[in-house]
């Protein structure tokens, strides 16, 4: 209910208003402020900007980098949906350690992982998976060499990270049966039963589990540091575009009224997906959004690895004094909303835009406190 009223609230008045005055021209303006919450499809821009900034420092320039999408079989949605914070973070564990087993075993090198949970397919069903920056290379264990993957094909055999991933969950999944952290109610009150979890556990081992690599960066001939940054920036340019992706955005829905809600959604039905149109009831279109919000607190944003968070700064300095390359921590870490629009859109909007002397700011507040204070000035 508290993540619902916040998105209806946004940047309809209910939240309070922001009042802009300038002393020298009399123009005064009252925007209502927005939510701010992270479900919300109209809010968060600015940070999403702010994150990309943030990770294109943590870039090791001059490899590829690979995208990964760890996915799970549709059986277990019900459970995972009903235990969403111990389940999630086995999802987040399992995907993290099988890329980090596999490469310090065959490899001897740790790389850098950068992940974003979604849990939605594109028709609002329940879809869990991980996305997975990898970056082609990574430090030895002793730390005294950076190994590039010079190739544009992922460094690690693809039947071997699905056998190695389903066994880390699944290994998970039972253990946190048999301590009796999972909770089974509604629909999922059958696995109480013994035989029905092993029927569960028995399908599960026997469905192919489906790990999608697709190379982001490719490697270039070019050595120069500009055409290196580029192809860098690129990979993570592009893998920002899922980290403030909500269930659904505003561009995909076609209509709407009290009772129903039309959205353009992928049908993957054939040998490629095409766009469709689907009908909902008001109440189906809500139910199923309200499935992907997750948690409080819950960190949907993780990184491992190179990037952990504990060795990050770190593990950067050393990578790029072995590469003989200068780390550059990014300008934007401590800047605040002022500082990020004028950064990143050149404005300062501190400044009153017609006769360009210093504007007066008041936070948020009342309707009517707006209006007596602009009826007292």
């Amino acid at each position: 209910l508290r993540v619902m009223n916040s998105l209806i609230s946004c940047k309809t008045g209910k939240l309070g208003y922001s009042l802009i005055r300038c002393d020298t021209c009399g123009r005064t303006e009252m925007r209502a402020c927005s939510c701010g919450n992270r479900n919300c499809p109209s809010c968060g821009y600015l940070n999403e900007k702010k994150w990309t900034a943030l990770r294109q420092s943590e870039v090791i320039p001059g490899i590829p980098y690979f995208h990964l999408v760890f996915t799970l079989p549709h059986d277990l949605g019900t459970i995972m949906y009903q235990n969403q914070k111990a389940t999630l973070n086995l999802l987040f564990r399992s995907a993290a350690d099988t890329v980090l087993t596999l490469a310090e075993d065959k490899l001897n090198l740790t790389p850098s992982l950068l992940m974003i949970l979604h849990t939605f397919g594109s028709d609002l069903s329940l879809h869990y998976h991980v996305h997975m920056l990898v970056s082609g290379g990574g430090l030895t264990k002793d730390k005294t060499e950076f190994k590039k993957c010079l190739s544009n094909t992922f460094f690690l055999p693809l039947s071997a990270v699905c056998r190695v991933y389903k066994g880390k969950f699944m290994e998970g999944l039972k253990r946190l049966h048999d301590d009796g952290s999972l909770d089974y109610y509604n629909n999922a009150g059958k696995y109480r039963n013994s035989y029905v979890w092993k029927e569960l556990l028995d399908t599960c081992y026997k469905a192919d589990w489906n790990v999608e690599i697709k190379p982001l960066s490719p490697v270039r001939e070019k050595t120069a540091s500009a055409a290196e940054d580029e192809s860098t920036d690129n990979a993570i340019s592009y893998f920002a575009r899922y980290t403030n992706r909500t269930a659904i955005s505003d561009s995909r829905i076609e209509a709407w009224d009290d009772r129903s809600v039309r959205f353009r959604y992928k049908d993957y039905s054939g040998s490629s997906y095409s766009w469709k149109s689907m009908d909902l009831s008001a109440d189906e279109f809500i139910r199923r959004f309200l499935m992907h919000i997750l948690p409080a607190g819950f960190m949907r944003v993780r990184s491992a690895g190179l990037l952990a968070g504990c060795v990050k700064t770190k593990n950067l300095i050393l990578i790029h004094e072995l590469l003989n390359r200068p780390y550059k921590e990014s300008p934007v870490r401590h800047m605040k909303a002022v500082e990020l629009i004028r950064y990143f859109y050149g404005r300062d909007v501190t400044v009153c835009e017609k006769c360009h002397t210093k504007l007066e700011i008041f936070p948020r507040m009342s309707r009517i406190s707006a209006v007596m204070l602009i009826r007292a000035s």
